[in-house]
C-alpha cells in the first residue's frame, strides 16, 4: 500500500505539472506513462497561481484514478517547475490497484512529500477497512498515520479481513 501512495503522491504532482504546463506551453511528461485529466471546466488564474479542473473531474495514470468535483494546483513564480501544492475539494475517491481511498479533501505537498486527506477518512482492500478523520502518509518514508477527528467522539476504526 506504501508504494502505491508514493506512485500516487507522484500522480498528483505530475497532474499540476502538465496543468501548468498546459499554461506555460513547457514540455514537461516526466511521467511512467500518460497522465489523463477530463473535467467540465478549465481555468488558470495567473494572479493567483492556480490552475483549476472543476465538475467531475478525472485523473488517470496507469493504475491509478483520482475522482473529485475539484481539482487546484497551486504554482509559484517558475510555473510548473514550481508546485508549491495540490488540493481536491469535495467529496474524492482514489483508486489505486486494488486500494480505495476516500475522503471529503485531500492535499499533497510535493516539498514535504505528504499526502493529507480528511473528512470521513476510509481506506479499504480486500475486506480490510480502515476509517478516521485524517490520514497522513510521508512519501519520503513510506508511512501513514490515521487520526481521529478531534471535533467528535468518532475514533480510528480498523476491521481486518482473515482473508476466508
Amino acid at each position: 500500500m506504501k508504494t502505491r501512495f508514493k506512485i500516487f503522491a507522484r500522480l498528483v504532482s505530475l497532474v499540476a505539472m502538465l496543468a501548468c504546463a498546459a499554461i506555460t506551453g513547457q514540455a514537461l511528461a516526466q511521467s511512467k506513462g500518460p497522465v489523463n485529466i477530463t473535467g467540465d471546466v478549465f481555468e488558470v488564474f495567473e494572479d493567483r497561481r492556480q490552475a483549476i479542473f472543476t465538475g467531475d473531474v478525472v485523473v488517470k495514470q496507469a493504475d491509478f484514478t483520482l475522482y473529485s468535483p475539484k481539482v487546484i494546483a497551486y504554482y509559484g513564480e517558475g510555473g510548473a517547475s514550481d508546485l508549491k501544492k495540490m488540493t481536491a475539494n469535495g467529496r474524492l475517491t482514489l483508486l489505486f490497484g486494488p486500494k480505495t481511498a476516500k475522503a471529503d479533501f485531500g492535499t499533497y505537498d510535493p516539498k514535504t512529500e505528504i499526502l493529507h486527506l480528511t473528512g470521513n477518512v476510509e481506506v479499504t482492500e480486500d475486506g480490510t477497512r480502515v476509517t478516521g478523520g485524517e490520514l497522513f502518509v510521508d512519501v519520503t518514508d513510506n508511512s501513514s498515520r490515521f487520526v481521529s477527528d478531534p471535533g467528535s467522539d468518532q475514533r480510528v476504526t480498523g476491521t481486518f479481513s482473515s482473508g476466508s
